[in-house]
């Protein structure tokens, strides 16, 4: 696989990954969120994320706990 392709794998499983921790809120934190919602999931290359999640696979961590810790980062 080429570096573009899993470079695009991995941003698209963050932004699933983003979306379910930072889910849409309402009551008085609703504004706080839709920002954090904003920045956290605006397309971007995700470099940070693409390095902790393939830096975790070279020492065989679970992904879901890289995607965690790569959602944290970003």
């Amino acid at each position: 696989m080429d570096f573009e392709t899993r470079l695009q794998q991995v941003a698209d499983k963050l932004t699933v990954a983003l979306d379910q921790l930072i889910p849409p809120a309402a009551g008085p934190e609703a504004d706080l969120m839709r920002a954090m919602r904003h920045a956290a999931l605006a397309n971007g290359k995700r470099m940070r994320p693409f390095y902790v999640i393939e830096t975790g696979r070279m020492f065989d961590a679970p992904e879901q706990s890289l995607l965690r810790v790569a959602a944290a980062l970003e």
